[in-house]
Parts: C-alpha cells; sequence; structure tokens
C-alpha cells in the first residue's frame, strides 16, 4: 500500500483541525503546523472542502473548521476524498502487458483475491478509526487499534502464532 503525500498531508491537516475543534485554522497556520507549502496544504484543503469534510471562511480572520465533530468523520472518508482506493475492478485492465490492453491473467489470478482481499480489510479498519481517534495521541491510537485488530506474528521458536508477539508482548 502506497499513501500518497496528498493523502499523508490531508490526513495531517484534518488532525490539526481535529485537535484545534471549533476554531478557525488559518492556511499559513496549518502549512506551517505540518511543515508543508502553502500552496500544497491550499490544494489539499480544496480537495477536503470538496468533499465536505472542512468549510473555509475568507477575510482576516478566516480559515478551515471541520464540517462535523472528530468523533464522526472517519479515516476512510478523508483518503477517499484524497485518492483512490488500494484496489478497484479496473486495476486488471490497467496493468496488461505491452503487446495487450487486458492482463494476461484475467481469467485466473491468484493475486487479485489478495488484492481485493487487502483492500476490504484496509477499508473496514479505515471506517473503524476516526479522526479522533487520532487526536488521541500515538500510544492511545495503538491501543485502539490493537484492541480492535491485535496483531498475530508467528512465534519463531515454536512455529505457532501468538497474540501481539509483533508487539513484543509474548504469551506467559
Amino acid at each position: 500500500m502506497k499513501i500518497t503525500a496528498t493523502e499523508e498531508y490531508g490526513m495531517r491537516c484534518m488532525l490539526q483541525l481535529a485537535l484545534r475543534h471549533g476554531e478557525t485554522v488559518s492556511l499559513s497556520e496549518l502549512a506551517a503546523a505540518e511543515g508543508i507549502a502553502v500552496p500544497f496544504a491550499a490544494k489539499v484543503l480544496m480537495q477536503l472542502r470538496r468533499a465536505g469534510l472542512v468549510a473555509a471562511t475568507r477575510g482576516r480572520n478566516g480559515g478551515y473548521v471541520l464540517t462535523a465533530p472528530p468523533q464522526q468523520i472517519t479515516v476512510l472518508r478523508v483518503l477517499e476524498a484524497l485518492g483512490k482506493p488500494l484496489f478497484d475492478s479496473s486495476f486488471c485492465s490497467q496493468h496488461g502487458r505491452p503487446d495487450s490492453q487486458a492482463c494476461s491473467r484475467l481469467t485466473d489470478c491468484s493475486l487479485r483475491p489478495v488484492w481485493a482481499h487487502l483492500d476490504a480489510l484496509l477499508r473496514r479498519m479505515f471506517e473503524h478509526t476516526t479522526i479522533a481517534d487520532l487526536a488521541a495521541g500515538e500510544r492511545r491510537t495503538d491501543r485502539h487499534l490493537q484492541e480492535r485488530w491485535p496483531l498475530v506474528a508467528p512465534d519463531r521458536q515454536a512455529g505457532a502464532t501468538r497474540p501481539g508477539a509483533a508487539r513484543g508482548r509474548g504469551t506467559q
């Protein structure tokens, strides 16, 4: 999965607005807080505004504000406003051989279900994670994700799997 710069900075601008919920935050303040160029921040915020996630006010005290409480804005909704899905049905027709329009594996592709399943899992995680969850800080966000989607990694010594192994927590 590749996160574009637009998606990354859009999420970071939304997080800044969540941290200052109810305040109107100027474009220059948002750009400075995230270390991004003002023109790029303006482009990202325009996409978020078109998607109805932020409202813009003009003038001396103008800026941006969330259109809903951070608890009601999901990561999925933000990512959908800023980019494309990880996998969509047109992917296979876009990645054909140079001598053909279509992929040689259109009828029997063992990768297609992997990408589709991964997309579905990520979408589910993103739709159950809100901007408010992210605004709670790294540790609380990690805890929220671990409670909902615990990581399971193989136990290299015993060949079994154990919950939390990827985080350095073993069974006792």
